[in-house]
């Protein structure tokens, strides 16, 4: 929800009477009769993002009207504002980013649709496990962004920066990093043995901020051009100093499907491999998933049935509707467990109920099996008995 910016109660009390026009008078007597009080709530309480930017154009006294009230609301306020200017203000609901109307408790999750088709060899049934991992996270994500403040990404950087907690400095990176085709994978442990970044003292390290930050850099949105190295550094600090599992998937994806990173981040599945681990046992979900299908095909790992099954278990127990499916197709294929074809409809079934095509499909193929373990109003309510 939408906090409309607000500021001190008296703001206006020395910023009331002067005026820029060198041809109008020295005073506003119209304004200086107002208490100061009165003029905050006129002028500023119920204004939103785009009011305040106007009225900072009418008074040289309230040029500062956006920054002060961005400051004044906190992390919210600042955060708010940081997306008001890098989204624009389309008025349409399909909006392309982050939404202005976030909270910042919903703030974080994975933006990315993947798919681990990219991922060979893969059976047919597997292509179609992740596509829908984060397919509502998007548009959960999106909803209007119209605060009448007109798109500035530079300014949003800036913004986000200060928001971060963090200072970084571009130049030493790069000499430490050498080239980006020469820059090593880096690795959830190789933290230490950089500077760490320094922190400031406005705000402790903020994750969103850091994600974000790390997305507009890779993309080259608000900076000079794509900088996959500052982008990667700003990852490992969500991580590392935020506690961000969500940083550690959104490595994981640059390492192993290059149109993540633009073509900018060399493929190396065994960092890939080492981040999703790194995610999967902070409790990310998705990368829980991720983390069994690398122990199930040998990407970055040695491949292990029995370690694959114990992943796909545990994302499943959260509530993941592909690895349902992904521990049907052990029991039915016997990879780490017995031939159980029962039990795999069992997963199957549960796989369906939570929106899985392939479940669906999986117990048209196994019907009779279905309907002897399954009951048959569950199975009609699922859509599984209509071919």
């Amino acid at each position: 929800m939408t906090q409309t910016p607000n500021l001190p109660p008296l703001y206006f009390k020395h910023r009331g009477a002067s005026v820029d026009s060198t041809r109008g008078p020295a005073r506003d007597p119209s304004l200086e009769s107002l208490p100061p009080e009165l003029l905050h709530r006129c002028l500023a309480q119920y204004s939103d993002w785009g009011d305040l930017a106007k009225l900072a154009c009418v008074r040289s006294s309230w040029k500062n009207l956006v920054r002060d009230a961005a400051e004044f609301g906190g992390r919210d306020a600042m955060w708010e504002l940081s997306m008001c200017l890098l989204h624009g203000h389309d008025g349409t609901e399909e909006d392309s980013g982050d939404s202005a109307e976030e909270s910042r408790e919903g703030r974080i999750s994975t933006s990315e649709n993947e798919t681990s088709a990219t991922r060979q060899p893969l059976a047919a049934t597997q292509t179609a496990r992740r596509d829908n991992d984060n397919d509502n996270d998007n548009d959960n994500r999106r909803s209007r962004n119209n605060r009448g403040l007109q798109k500035n990404e530079p300014l949003a950087v800036r913004y986000l920066t200060q928001l971060s907690g963090i200072q970084i400095d571009p130049s030493r990176l790069h000499r430490e990093t050498c080239t980006e085709k020469d820059r090593p994978a880096v690795f959830p442990h190789d933290f230490h043995k950089h500077k760490l970044p320094s922190l400031t003292r406005d705000y402790s390290p903020d994750e969103a901020s850091l994600v974000q930050l790390s997305r507009c850099h890779l993309h080259g949105i608000g900076v000079p051009s794509p900088d996959a190295s500052l982008a990667i550094h700003y990852l490992e600090a969500a991580f590392h100093l935020a506690r961000s599992t969500e940083s550690a998937h959104s490595l994981a994806l640059l390492y192993e499907y290059p149109r993540h990173s633009n073509h900018l981040v060399p493929t190396e599945i065994y960092a890939a491999f080492e981040w999703f681990r790194a995610a999967a046992e902070g409790g990310h979900v998705p990368s829980m998933a991720e983390l069994a299908l690398c122990y199930e095909l040998g990407c970055g790992v040695v491949q292990s049935d029995e370690s694959s099954l114990d992943w796909y278990m545990k994302a499943a127990q959260a509530g993941h509707g592909g690895a349902h499916f992904a521990v049907g197709e052990a029991y039915e294929e016997a990879r780490g467990v017995p031939l159980d074809e029962e039990e795999a409809c069992l997963w199957y079934y549960r796989a369906a109920v939570l929106g899985e095509e392939d479940g669906k499909r999986a117990l048209r193929r196994l019907r009779d099996v279905a309907v002897r373990v399954l009951p048959e109003a569950g199975l009609e309510a699922a859509g599984i008995l209509h071919v």
